[in-house]
């Protein structure tokens, strides 16, 4: 099982484009694939269900924000895999070989738990020991054998810096990087991956002062890679500009996806029919849609070759 964060501090860089087709062309190739919505604005969540069935059927009991909840005050969250919930007309299109997409829905109200968790953690006294707690438990709960079925886990996080988005930088083995390529996404790369490297040894600072002799193994997830979205092209590659920001970020000594996802708002801006990522439709004809699947594939063949050097 590979879990990954698909993380940016910016929003509108498409990383919810990129997880929702990423995860559902994999799962059209016969993958079984988790997608979790950590961003409160839950826009993932809205691309696989309709707005009402998650107000009927899952704000009250399955969403990500339920688990969180639990962690306040010390306690412990009930099982996450009692929150997943299958993606249902988008797995009606896996017509072919074992597929599988899945979903923990997120909340609105999850934009609160950073301030419920701090807080709760000054009332104690203990911030640094509970922060630790906080962070590991997402880790820790992905451990349960209820997640050994799935050969992919992808995390939409939310654009920021949150403990949130933390916990799931601490979860993860990889880490992908939407992107635009323009100035500002360029110096915001550079600045994310300075934090993320900050978490990681804060993280296994922390695992040797609290973990209290039991077995905390030491993390370390790494960016496979930054991918390239709302791209102008011109003679089939991006324009002059776009290759000078792109050239930036691998200066940086970051790993850049070949695979480049031009513009398209008006393809990606609603699903229609809802709950089918545009992968998913063969009839839609569209040079970024070929993209996306390009990207699935060069996705998969990074992660063999991860593995191969490991």
């Amino acid at each position: 099982m590979h879990v990954v964060s698909v993380i940016n501090y910016k929003g509108g860089v498409g990383k919810t484009t990129i997880t929702a087709n990423l995860g559902a062309e994999l799962a059209r190739r016969g993958k079984k694939v988790l997608l979790i919505d950590l961003d409160p604005q839950s826009s993932l969540t809205f691309s696989f269900f309709d707005p009402d069935y998650w107000k009927d059927e899952l704000r009250d009991k399955y969403t990500i924000k339920r688990w969180f909840d639990g962690l306040v005050g010390g306690g412990t969250p009930e099982e996450l895999g009692g929150l997943v919930v299958p993606a249902k007309v988008a797995n009606a299109y896996l017509t072919e070989g074992n597929g599988r997409l899945d979903v923990i829905a997120s909340h609105l109200g999850l934009i609160n738990v950073d301030l419920d968790l701090a807080t709760d953690a000054a009332i104690h006294g203990q911030h640094e020991a509970e922060f630790f707690r906080v962070r590991g438990a997402l880790a820790g709960a992905l451990g349960h054998p209820a997640f050994a079925r799935y050969d992919l886990i992808l995390f939409d996080c939310p654009p920021n810096f949150s403990i949130v988005t933390q916990t799931a930088i601490i979860a993860s083995d990889h880490l992908v990087i939407p992107a635009k390529a323009d100035y500002l996404s360029t110096l915001g790369i550079e600045y994310l991956y300075g934090n993320v490297r900050a978490t990681i040894k804060k993280y296994n600072d922390d695992a040797r002062r609290y973990a209290r002799g039991r077995h905390a193994g030491k993390i370390e997830p790494n960016v496979l890679g930054v991918v390239f979205t709302m791209i102008e092209q011109y003679a089939k590659q991006p324009i002059a500009t776009q290759r000078l920001h792109i050239n930036q970020v691998k200066a940086l000594g970051l790993p850049v996806f070949n695979t480049t996802i031009r513009e398209g708002a008006t393809l990606f801006g609603a699903s229609t029919p809802r709950g089918v990522p545009v992968v998913l439709r063969d009839r839609v004809k569209s040079p970024a849609v070929e993209e996306l699947r390009q990207f699935a594939s060069e996705f998969l063949q990074t992660l063999r070759s991860e593995r191969a050097a490991a």
